[in-house]
């Protein structure tokens, strides 16, 4: 194979070749340096040289006293910005940042005469004017000269940096999880990441950004590892806006003290707490902000890929362990809630049996099941909207499309837009079945001749819902009057007067049914106002009162039903934790009746300031569990004798 090889050839040959330290070995006067002349450079440097420079893998020589440097292309960039000066120039002056590491390496290979060879040896570089934490493979093998003593170093090697830091950044996300699983709570999770996570990485502060209900974005959380040099906490938010926008389109951010374009505020922010540079990594859900996690430094640092890669992994794992965490929480309320839910609507179903009244079984199951529709479609009307509220129009076109009256007959619906709690749209929806129901019995929508007017007002902002319901039939007997008091009409007062507080009058007469009903708008939505008026009774004649405070209005009536039933007076129903408090300023019942939970809020604080006064108490909860020690528990639905049973214990037998 030799003797393929051109036969033009030469003693300068050595330096042949198209390559830029080739050219560069060629172009340089070497005639000043101690080398000299490349005329008269020694053998063995230009044997080592020519296959040092032909070599593909970075390779270079240190030759003689000062062990001065020559290199091949793919070695020029080791030392960064340093080549080409690093040419012909002594080791110590070329890598004065690591001598203190190569040096001994030197003097060991030169004294034995033996090759050595690291790995994954550290070498704290500053290339770049800041240092930089690199690993390398690379051995030194020393060179002889003519007469058989070293004169130099060979030296070839390849970085490992990627390679050290992942496998390491590996090692520490395996043991973060060993430790996520050992932590009890979401927030012991965090902190133990984040503590980890700042030693691991050598920072200074790493903490938690999220936004608040005005979306700006604040410190949550920060954390000092040991080596900590930052001298005042983060409080408050000094993310500029150019991070912040990074941040918000779901893009990691970057802030340091050297970058020009860096903002005022934040340079300030930095300097004064001993901070040079950091680093931002958000977390999103469904494209919204929902956290940052910041890992800040205070010597200057370059922020390599594989760090923020490690920092992402471990957002991904804290946030994703935190979720997961909170999902199973999520599950165990949800299931309470259901629970809750379910009792709720077995005891509303047990109070609307209740309020039911018939002559034979038949007509019993059939007004059962009548309102037990009638409740469910305007529990699917509220559950289309979210449970928030519904219009007035709303409820009486859904209950009087259920009676298919078609073009038979003429009905008229008209009055201003006026919106409705869950809780009062199903009474009102109640209140419209009872009245529709017996419209088709008895009424205008029974008959082909009938018309039916429903209007209503409001005279003033605060001022009470006039509502008219007026039939007019040829069918309609003249009553002489007021109306008959059967079930309908008394289920109809109970839910006006009991309920809303207001009034409701009726009147018939000959081909004309009419219903005036007065609601005050102050309460809508907000209490079932109770009713501490009237002069009190002689000592001996007065009954005992009952207070009620439930935010489920046909439990409610249930309640007050009960207890009417047995002989105590109703002190006042209240659906709101605000209500109640009112109540209570104007009397003080002898026994209440209190929901645990009044609209999300707990009724721990009625229950004490009723206790405190010497009321008896008992909670009525669809709840599981015992949340306020030391008064009577009931679980709905609670029947009419644990409930008689109760209150008669609480007023002392």
């Amino acid at each position: 194979m030799l003797r393929q090889q051109s036969p033009q050839y030469g003693p300068m040959d050595f330096l042949a070749g198209d390559g830029e330290m080739a050219r560069r070995i060629r172009e340089t006067d070497w005639s000043e340096h101690p080398f000299g002349p490349i005329e008269e450079w020694p053998q063995s440097l230009r044997l080592a040289l020519s296959i040092c420079l032909n070599s593909a893998f970075p390779t270079a020589i240190y030759w003689g006293p000062e062990l001065r440097l020559l290199y091949n292309d793919a070695w020029a960039p080791i030392p960064g910005p340093r080549h080409p000066e690093a040419l012909g120039a002594p080791a110590r002056r070329v890598w004065s940042d690591i001598w203190d590491v190569i040096e001994p390496q030197f003097n060991e290979v030169i004294r034995s005469g033996t090759g050595l060879f690291a790995q994954d040896q550290m070498l704290p570089m500053q290339r770049y004017g800041r240092v930089e934490e690199t690993y390398w493979n690379y051995s030194f093998t020393p060179l002889r000269g003519e007469k058989g003593d070293i004169v130099g170093v060979w030296n070839s090697g390849s970085e490992t940096t990627q390679n050290v830091i992942q496998r390491r950044n590996a090692e520490f996300v395996v043991r973060l999880n060993e430790g996520l699983r050992g932590c009890a709570s979401a927030e012991a999770g965090m902190t133990l990441a984040l503590e980890r996570l700042g030693t691991h990485l050598g920072a200074d502060v790493v903490g938690v950004l999220e936004p608040g209900r005005d979306e700006a974005l604040g410190v949550t959380r920060v954390i000092y590892p040991p080596q900590s040099e930052a001298i005042s906490p983060l409080r408050d938010n000094w993310v500029g806006p150019n991070a912040e926008a990074e941040l918000r389109a779901g893009r990691d951010a970057f802030v340091d003290c050297e970058d020009p374009a860096l903002e005022p505020e934040t340079r300030r922010y930095l300097v004064d707490r001993n901070l040079s540079n950091g680093v931002f990594v958000p977390w999103t859900s469904a494209g919204r902000l929902e956290a940052a996690l910041f890992v800040h430094w205070s010597q200057p640092r370059t922020t390599s890929v594989l760090d923020v890669a490690l920092i992402e992994k471990v957002v991904q794992t804290t946030m994703s362990w935190a979720e997961l965490d909170r999902a199973r929480a999520r599950e165990v309320v949800m299931a309470r809630e259901i629970d809750h839910r379910a009792r709720n609507l077995l005891a509303i179903l047990r109070g609307l049996a209740r309020l039911i009244s018939a002559d034979t079984v038949p007509d019993y199951k059939e007004k059962l099941d009548d309102r037990i529709t009638a409740l469910s479609r305007i529990h699917s009307l509220l559950s289309d909207r979210r449970w928030e509220g519904l219009g007035l129009r709303d409820v009486i076109h859904e209950e009087l499309g259920t009676f298919d009256v078609g073009e038979r007959v003429r009905v008229e619906v008209h009055g201003p837009e006026v919106t409705l709690a869950a809780a009062d749209a199903q009474l009102l929806a109640m209140m419209f079945h009872e009245l529709s129901t017996n419209s088709v019995k008895y009424g205008a929508l029974g008959h082909s001749s009938g018309v039916l007017e429903v209007h209503w007002s409001v005279a003033a902002e605060d001022g009470p819902l006039e509502l008219s319901w007026t039939e007019r039939c040829t069918s309609i007997p003249d009553a002489n009057g007021d109306l008959r008091e059967g079930f309908g009409t008394i289920l109809l007062r109970r839910i006006v007067q009991d309920h809303f507080k207001g009034a409701i009058t009726s009147k018939q007469s000959a081909g004309l049914m009419r219903y005036i009903i007065s609601l005050p708008t102050e309460h809508w939505g907000a209490a079932l106002q109770g009713n501490t008026g009237g002069a009190p009774e002689a000592p001996g004649a007065r009954k005992r009162s009952v207070m009620i405070v439930e935010d489920e209005p046909i439990i409610a009536l249930d309640l007050a039903g009960m207890m009417e039933t047995a002989g105590y007076d109703v002190f006042g129903q209240f659906g709101t934790i605000a209500s109640a408090r009112d109540g209570m300023a104007r009397g003080v019942p002898d026994v209440a009746l209190v929901d645990e939970n009044l609209a999300g809020e707990s009724s721990r604080e009625i229950v004490q300031a009723l206790v405190a006064r010497g009321v008896g108490v008992a909670i009525i909860s669809g709840y599981e569990g015992d949340s306020m020690t030391g008064v009577p528990r009931l679980s709905k639905p609670v029947s009419e004798a644990e409930l008689l049973a109760t209150v008669r214990n609480l007023l002392g037998g």
